[in-house]
């Protein structure tokens, strides 16, 4: 498995999908002359058609665009660090076992769980149609999530299978 996180400053002026293009042809070392995001069906998950056996997840928050390519299923989310007490949102959205976790940890780490399952749902495609409640980040899940050091001011997650000890580069895109 080879993953790869790009990411670059983000005024929404080039589109999502321009940045996807770029990402994925730095990914592959060769210019990519154009691509068609598709959804599957039975998830709603976004692939490239010409490249089915690319797979990538993006995220923006703060003015920051990120995307993750990788030769394996991905999910990552990025999301500013809340510094608010997110208590009445996590009592409203999340499992049990994780208010319990914010009860001990303090709710100030809520944007912190609230980009763990971001990054989880990105990576099953269900998204929040299920809402957040049926699954914990905080107890054991089938997938593998790590949080990737990128700024003081972000949180970034990225969930994968259960094979992601290997090293994930981040580059940024000019």
């Amino acid at each position: 498995m080879r993953t790869t996180i790009y990411y670059c400053d983000w005024d929404k002026k080039k589109k999502s999908c321009e940045l996807l293009q770029l990402a994925i042809s730095r990914y592959l070392d060769r210019e990519i002359e154009s691509i068609t995001v598709c959804r599957t069906e039975e998830q709603g998950k976004p692939y490239v058609r010409e490249l089915p056996e690319i797979h990538f997840s993006i995220s923006h928050s703060g003015g920051i665009w990120v995307c993750a390519v990788s030769s394996a299923e991905v999910g990552l989310d990025l999301q500013v660090r809340y510094a608010g007490d997110g208590e009445k949102l996590a009592r409203r959205f999340f499992h049990p076992s994780e208010i319990c976790w914010l009860e001990i940890h303090g709710f100030d780490q809520f944007s912190r769980l609230w980009t763990y399952k971001e990054s989880y749902v990105k990576y099953t495609g269900v998204g929040l149609k299920d809402g957040l409640d049926y699954f914990s980040v905080v107890d054991e899940l089938p997938v593998a999530q790590r949080e990737i050091p990128f700024r003081e001011d972000f949180w970034m997650v990225l969930t994968g299978s259960k094979d992601m000890s290997h090293e994930i580069p981040l580059c940024y895109l000019e």
